[in-house]
């Protein structure tokens, strides 16, 4: 649909500069929706991938947390 209009290849800010000069035409309302929505779900992936591993760190140190207190309570405290 959008290729027929011809607004796939503008740049974000050319395209928001065409939207300002014809602000009734939704095609540039829908193009700069759809990159939004691309933008979006990559910033998604990436943050879901930080938030796994930021899971983990933190399951090895609670791990390691409690091999020191074991070691610390099997030994006596000395």
């Amino acid at each position: 649909m959008l290729a027929s209009v011809g607004i796939e290849h503008l740049t974000d800010t050319e395209l928001v500069g065409r939207h300002a000069q014809q602000p009734a035409d939704n095609h540039f309302l829908t193009e700069m929706l759809r990159r939004h929505m691309k933008a979006s779900a990559d910033l998604g992936n990436r943050i879901w991938w930080l938030t796994l591993w930021l899971l983990v760190f933190t399951v090895v140190i609670a791990g390691l947390t409690g091999v020191l207190v074991w070691t610390a309570w099997r030994t006596g405290f000395k």
